[in-house]
């Protein structure tokens, strides 16, 4: 079975494969997936792979579970030591546009001959953050940036517009330590934002996950809600009818955001079109901590 359609992100990992001629580890193509977005021309592609600090350094979760689909449909044969291309993984690679060739090419032919060690070594130096969570302290630069939490405060954050490893990189570079998932169905077609893979996530980095669905607005309420007037009304509602019933939850969450930097989640990219700024207002109202909009 194919893909019915190829991205051009998922493209480029099958040129990478054919510019390096098979061999090619897990982890450096990680790497060189990451140097192609800090380094070229992919970086300005707003689709493309973005990535956080985890156990060898810069990773993307989407572009390994893309890789792990280019294998099961047959583009990729994945050994114990190296990824290779298959001849219908060569054929596809072929079709990336001329951008996405030069850019590979010039990554491949600068990075590609580098030992492993030697790869992590230099892309740790140059992007510190990236390897703030590495296991190979042993390749660390001597000076690392500081992981610092952030200051307690009423976070607010939502996904959409987002890729999950751009989003979790945020909660990081914030100082985050928690997730308070406020989605009255934590359910989403986006890769990596459903409660059970959102929550997995976030423990690989080290971050709490927890779901309220009851400080939420239910699906029923939400159906057929367009425009901002009618978007204003069903927040009045909220405020008026679900948050003074919900007392309790509501200093639940208080009491979570008081004890470790945490954020309310929800899918709005704005927060003022998101319930989440009204169970904010609420919570500093019960606090007086400051709301921070991410």
């Amino acid at each position: 079975m194919l893909f019915t359609t190829m991205l051009r992100r998922q493209r480029t990992i099958l040129r990478v494969l054919s510019a390096a001629n098979g061999m090619v580890t897990a982890t450096q193509l990680q790497k060189f997936t990451f140097l192609l977005r800090e380094e070229t021309i992919l970086g300005q592609d707003g689709a493309f792979y973005e990535f956080l600090p985890y156990r060898f350094g810069a990773y993307s979760f989407a572009a390994q579970r893309e890789i792990e689909a280019l294998t099961t449909y047959g583009y990729i044969e994945s050994t114990r030591s190296s990824l290779n291309l298959t001849d219908t993984g060569e054929k596809e690679a072929s079709h990336v546009d001329s951008d996405t060739a030069r850019a590979v090419l010039a990554i491949v032919s600068k990075y590609g001959r580098i030992p492993l060690n030697s790869l992590l070594r230099d892309v740790y130096r140059r992007y510190p953050w990236y390897a703030s969570k590495s296991d190979r302290k042993d390749l660390m630069p001597a000076k690392m940036p500081e992981l610092k939490a952030a200051p307690i405060a009423v976070y607010t954050m939502g996904y959409e517009e987002r890729s999950v490893d751009g989003f979790l990189n945020k909660l990081l570079r914030t100082g985050i330590r928690r997730i308070i998932d406020v989605r009255a169905n934590a359910v989403s077609r986006k890769y990596g934002f459903a409660r059970s893979s959102l929550s997995t996530l976030a423990g690989k980095l080290g971050l709490g996950y927890c779901h309220c669905p009851e400080l939420g607005i239910s699906s029923a309420k939400r159906r057929e809600v367009e425009t901002p007037s009618e978007f204003r009304e069903l927040f009045g509602y909220y405020e008026r009818q679900i948050l003074p019933i919900k007392a309790d939850e509501v200093a639940k969450v208080a009491a979570l955001i008081k004890s470790v930097p945490s954020v309310l989640v929800c899918m709005e990219k704005e927060a003022v079109d998101c319930h989440r700024s009204r169970l904010a207002a609420r919570i500093t109202a019960l606090t007086d901590l400051n709301v921070v909009h991410l």
